[in-house]
């Protein structure tokens, strides 16, 4: 018995599970439970499972995908970001998907992901469409992450039209395309002196490991094609230095000054900076918001 409750446990059996059907309560405030939610999917013949975090509000709600680093878990992601304890403030839909092997595949990066062809792009289009079928959303997803989560953010919306905005720290594109074309906004964090995915794609760390030659310059560039960008200013906050492009969608790409592979805003991760963006939580979703909320400008 106690083996099996231990192995009822690890599969999520004491935590609720997303229902089958929509409830017809769904958008209103209190709906959903507090506790912490259990998303199943099936990709290919693989079942596969997310954690998901409903806010207290009348919906329809944002999404939120939250995806952990190299070697560590949902949960551990969705409390090292803030995004945990800032959940009911930034009154979004807070959805921490699982990698298999504890690593995602996100193009030129990582182990055994990588190596076992797993699709997690299609994984995370599906955790997405089972919320959108059952709970109280407004069609917009963010989608962030850090180290090869942040790679497999970007990565995730360069391969599918389901995120509407990016907000990456560490990690950007491992990979030598971004095939889809349509605008959207992309916020990247890089700490100067980050040597587990440094900024000029060198073999040190992870990258050495995984064979990622591509710098953040590479994924930048990207980026400004698929946005129809053009560089608007640079901007110098303390220990927070930021490149800005205008376009069909807004970029910001900020280098931390002595900055290593940590959250900006985290206990380990303070910046020097008085700027809402020294925090990769509470500042980027407000830079995220904004972007949302402006009407796409003209073709340059």
């Amino acid at each position: 018995m106690r083996i099996c409750l231990l192995a009822l446990f690890a599969a999520g059996c004491f935590q609720p599970h997303l229902p089958q059907e929509r409830p017809d309560n769904a958008c209103e405030a209190g709906a959903w439970s507090p506790r912490e939610t259990v998303i199943t999917v099936k990709v290919g013949r693989a079942e596969r499972r997310a954690l998901v975090w409903f806010p207290p509000s009348e919906g329809p709600h944002d999404v939120v995908v939250n995806l952990h680093e190299f070697r560590s878990s949902p949960r551990t992601q969705v409390k090292y970001s803030g995004w945990a304890q800032h959940l009911y403030e930034l009154d979004a839909i807070l959805v921490a998907p699982d990698a298999k092997y504890a690593m995602w595949n996100a193009g030129k990066c990582c182990g055994r992901s990588v190596d076992k062809l797993i699709d997690d792009v299609a994984y995370l289009n599906a955790v997405v469409k089972r919320l959108d079928e059952v709970a109280c959303t407004s069609g917009n997803v963010l989608a962030t992450g850090i180290g090869n989560g942040a790679m497999m953010a970007q990565m995730w919306a360069c391969e599918s039209d389901v995120p509407d905005a990016v907000v990456s720290v560490g990690g950007s594109l491992q990979w030598p395309e971004c095939r889809n074309a349509r605008p959207i906004p992309l916020l990247h964090y890089h700490g100067s002196d980050d040597t587990f995915i440094p900024l000029d794609g060198s073999a040190t760390g992870l990258v050495a490991q995984e064979n990622a030659p591509f710098n953040l310059d590479h994924a930048l560039g990207l980026w400004v094609n698929r946005n129809a960008a053009r560089a608007s200013e640079s901007v110098q906050a303390g220990a927070l230095s930021c490149r800005q492009w205008t376009g069909k969608a807004p970029i910001t790409s900020c280098i931390i000054e002595g900055g290593r592979d940590t959250w900006p805003g985290a206990a380990d991760g303070a910046v020097a900076s008085e700027s809402p963006l020294a925090n990769a939580t509470t500042g980027a979703w407000a830079w995220v918001k904004h972007a949302w909320s402006k009407a796409p400008e003209a073709s340059p």
